[in-house]
């Protein structure tokens, strides 16, 4: 620990909003954005060093800690979201969704645009190594998502192709 309570009681007064914002802005949830903006604030309590632009630091933490936390969104919910779905019962069932979509995507899809769902939502990478795993552009990567997302919001909302 480097700094003194009195300096870190004033970094977190004049830090805390500002990460607040920013941690909201990325997460749209405030129980955890305010969990990143703590657990920022407790590293840099515990770290060993005197940061040199502690602000600047502080927002940095944030910024990447949250992006960090949407990373790790379990697939289920990267697809939810995507697709749009209202808020589920608690008894929904899950594994006939699924079933009801892998058979939309083999059906409605192209070959081309399985692997890039498959990549993303499965694999969980990133548009840019999917990319390269496919052997394509990040631009094709994008323009094949938008298209499958748009026929599998169309099917589920509509019931039709």
């Amino acid at each position: 620990m480097q700094y003194s309570t009195t300096e870190f009681e004033t970094l977190y007064i004049k830090c805390f909003p500002p990460a607040m914002r920013l941690a909201m802005s990325l997460l749209h949830e405030e129980d955890e954005a305010r969990d990143v903006v703590h657990e920022v604030f407790l590293k840099l309590w515990e770290a060993d060093v005197k940061v040199d632009n502690p602000s600047a630091y502080i927002l940095r933490a944030v910024r990447n800690t949250s992006l960090s936390r949407i990373r790790k969104l379990d697939v289920r919910e990267k697809v939810r979201l995507k697709l749009m779905w209202e808020i589920l019962p608690d008894d929904f069932d899950y594994e006939c969704r699924n079933e009801e979509v892998k058979t939309a995507v083999e059906r409605l899809l192209t070959s081309r645009e399985q692997q890039v769902v498959e990549k993303i939502y499965t694999d969980g990478l990133s548009y840019k190594d999917a990319a390269a795993s496919l052997g394509v552009s990040v631009a094709a990567v994008n323009k094949n998502i938008v298209g499958a997302l748009k026929k599998l919001r169309t099917h589920f909302k509509t019931g039709k192709s």
